[in-house]
């Protein structure tokens, strides 16, 4: 398979990795981390995920995407081995 570059014009926003299918489903006041180069861009992905009554939490530039990648990754490992299930999501504490 080859890949090609995305158009020039397109506007690329990481965001919903670190969350799993069951808890998407169960709706909530969840975080989803977003990262992304262009502000208007992230500003419309995150008025969809207030839509949906969660919370985004902007993560910085696109650079944080790979960052992004491994808290999928911590998900996974905690959801296999700490947690046990995947009924969990990680989320910013503001308290």
């Amino acid at each position: 398979m080859i890949a090609e570059a995305a158009p020039v014009s397109a506007h690329v926003v990481k965001a919903f990795n670190t969350l799993f299918r069951d808890v998407l489903a169960a709706g909530g006041p969840l975080d989803v981390f977003i990262a992304g180069d262009d502000a208007q861009a992230k500003a419309r992905v995150s008025t969809f995920i207030r839509s949906l009554g969660m919370r985004p939490q902007d993560t910085g530039d696109l650079g944080m995407a790979h960052w992004l990648e491994g808290a999928g990754l911590l998900s996974v490992g905690l959801a296999g081995n700490g947690v046990g299930n995947l009924n969990f999501s990680l989320g910013v504490n503001l308290g």
